[in-house]
């Protein structure tokens, strides 16, 4: 974990951002100045199933997002039973942020 003032996975603010009907929480941290890599959870994951030691690692060296697919921990909506459905609802979280370029 860093030992920096800069947030961390656990230390980052929970966000909200609305897509349509769905209000999904995320955080967001590192280096702003270079493509973000967007975390993707499995299909009951949330926030805090992210391991930390690796999320802070990589935020070392570039932004971090991390998010709450539809209907999990903080987000609103259903959880999608798919992995079809689960792509669909993070595309629609990406869009929610206005982001064009990501690495997932």
């Amino acid at each position: 974990m860093s030992t920096t003032s800069e947030p961390t996975a656990i230390t980052a603010p929970t966000q909200f951002v609305q897509a349509g009907e769905i209000r999904f929480a995320y955080r967001r941290f590192g280096r702003p100045e270079r493509t973000p890599l967007l975390f993707v959870n499995h299909f009951r994951g949330n926030l805090e199933s992210f391991d930390p030691l690796i999320s802070d690692a990589l935020a070392s060296d570039r932004e971090v997002i991390l998010f709450d697919n539809a209907g999990v921990g903080l987000s609103t909506g259903t959880a999608p039973d798919t992995v079809e459905g689960m792509a669909r609802d993070a595309e629609a979280f990406i869009d929610a942020l206005g982001l064009s370029e990501l690495d997932i």
